[in-house]
């Protein structure tokens, strides 16, 4: 299966895919990756998970060291400067299968995407070599500090600044928060105002007023660093500006676009891995005189965490696809922020299921159910909260909109003359698509240009944007499969819900009975025996004793 060829970015709003990117059309070199990524996961992270929870940073850095030693740690990195310099497939499919272990997850995204990246995608080639070929073979650690305590999401509040010295150079002085690896880096990307613009700087840690504080107690991820940075008149030449002055927001805000994919193909991995656990504790756990695997609600647990797998895998590689057809960082940002919100709280449903499944053991400190419903928390506050992303995506599809580079206007009119006039029969994605026209079409009328200021509204269309980019992705991927359908059926559901919820924020009496009746017009579908399928799909999934697709 080849991917789709789109040209631009929320093209999913105009028409669904005859055919998208999926692990399914993974090329040999791509599966080696995986079997090796997956072989080195399983024999070296796993094993080593105690330590790495004790913050035994050493361990850490060891795990690093090895997976350069693989290729992992530099699979984006040009040939010339010490990578492999592979596409973002590669690296996606790295990001998946190293997600056994939460904490080693942060420490190796952290270093091999956000913190590397930017000098692949941004260095000049002076920058390149002195650094790249030390953080492709992890030699160096890195690291990306962003955030401040009072601008996280709203990243470019920042209020270090970096001051021009009279003979050339920057002094910095400022604090960043949350920094991923900041106890073990050994270079930041960092970002900081220069007479008011953001601009990056490439900060070794070595430098004189560079330091950094504590390291945070948190809910989870405890094994990966996360610690203030500090700078305290750390003076940085000129050459180590990255981009140029004043390219900081631009270079922050494209890296997060591959952040926010990445960390959607890790919840992939941890899902997976948390899902063939809590298989095989149901197989082996006794109750009533048989295997708790037999009972239809513990299989209805692990049928919908196999399902929610499918859905976010399918959503991930297909934006992947995307991406690597045109290799723009930018182009598809509303795609990575869909990818990560849906990824993120997929995962967050898996875990749950799985402590669920492993009842009082599994809210026992020091069971892998208990740490992956700890670890997976972070996901929908890391790379911009999920609240942020669900702005930011719709946001986008407006504005390409208002500036005519993409033509909802016309579509929503199509929609608008389709319910007035007689029934059509479409597929589950096209229903979906047809009804997040009209919602956002009936919102666009409403509000105006005021809409962004509507958040609530905004959020219900970003939810049933993802829904209609996820029924879109597995059906192109597998249209006959018992996921598939499953999906087909919760999803519309969902839309129903969301699209109904919306309207009544836009609209009241006949009016909104009548928008209401139009979003049942376009969502036309016959009651379905769910259950039973999600049945059929535990009892394969439980049989094979893994993740794979029904």
């Amino acid at each position: 299966m080849k991917e789709q060829k789109a040209t631009q970015g929320g093209e999913f709003l105009l028409t669904e895919p005859a055919a998208i990117f999926s692990p399914e059309s993974f090329s040999e070199q791509q599966r080696l990756i995986a079997e090796t990524a997956e072989r080195f996961a399983q024999e070296e992270i796993a094993p080593a998970g105690e330590k790495i929870e004790q913050k035994d940073f050493a361990t850490v850095r060891g795990l690093l060291r090895r997976a350069g030693e693989l290729g992992l740690t530099g699979v984006e990195v040009p040939e010339d400067y010490g990578g492999l310099g592979l596409d973002f497939t590669a690296s996606a499919i790295v990001a998946d299968h190293l997600a056994i272990q939460g904490s080693f997850s942060v420490a190796f995204g952290a270093h091999a995407g956000i913190a590397t990246l930017p000098l692949v995608f941004f260095g000049n080639d002076e920058q390149k070599r002195c650094y790249l070929p030390r953080l492709a073979s992890s030699e160096w650690v890195g690291a990306y500090a962003l955030s401040e305590a009072g601008s996280g999401s709203d990243a470019l509040a920042m209020r270090t600044q970096a001051e021009r010295e009279g003979g050339g150079g920057f002094r910095l002085n400022g604090e960043k928060m949350w920094i991923s690896n900041a106890g073990f880096a050994d270079l930041f990307t960092v970002f900081a105002k220069v007479d008011g613009k953001a601009t990056a700087f490439l900060v070794e840690a070595a430098t004189a007023g560079v330091s950094t504080g504590a390291e945070e107690h948190k809910m989870g991820i405890h094994g990966s660093s996360t610690r203030p940075l500090l700078l305290r008149d750390a003076r940085i030449a000129e050459a180590n500006v990255l981009g140029g002055v004043g390219e900081g927001a631009h270079i922050a805000f494209q890296i997060l676009n591959v952040g926010r994919f990445k960390l959607g193909a890790a919840c992939i991995g941890g899902g997976r891995n948390c899902l063939r656990e809590a298989i095989q504790y149901a197989r082996e756990r006794q109750a009533f005189g048989k295997s708790i695997a037999e009972f239809g609600l513990i299989r209805e647990h692990i049928a919908r965490m196999a399902t929610g797998l499918f859905a976010a895998e399918s959503a991930v590689y297909r934006t992947v696809g995307l991406m690597d057809h045109i290799h723009r960082l930018d182009e598809f940002a509303m795609e990575c922020s869909m990818v990560k919100v849906h990824a993120s709280e997929i995962l967050d449903d898996l875990v749950d299921r799985a402590v669920q499944i492993h009842g009082g053991n599994g809210f026992v400190h020091g069971n892998l159910a208990e740490a992956a419903y700890r670890d997976a928390r972070v996901n929908r506050i890391f790379e911009g909260t999920n609240e942020i992303n669900r702005m930011l995506l719709t946001g986008m599809a407006l504005r390409r909109a208002q500036k005519g580079e993409l033509p909802l206007r016309e579509a929503v009119e199509g929609v608008i003359a389709e319910v007035m006039g007689p029934a059509q029969t479409h597929s589950p994605a096209e229903q979906a698509r047809r009804a997040t026209l009209l919602v956002a079409g009936l919102a666009v009328r409403r509000f105006g240009e005021a809409i962004e200021h509507e958040q609530v509204v905004l959020a219900a269309l970003a939810d049933l944007m993802i829904a209609v980019y996820v029924l879109q992705a597995v059906a192109a991927r597998q249209p006959d499969a018992l996921m598939t359908q499953v999906l087909a059926s919760r999803l519309l559901d969902e839309v129903d819900v969301r699209a109904r919820y919306a309207l009544a924020t836009i609209s009241s009496g006949d009016e909104l009975r009548t928008q209401a009746a139009w979003v049942r017009r376009l969502l036309k579908r016959d009651l379905a025996n769910v259950a039973a399928w999600e049945q059929q799909i535990a009892a394969r999934v439980i049989e094979a004793g893994r993740y794979l697709v029904v």
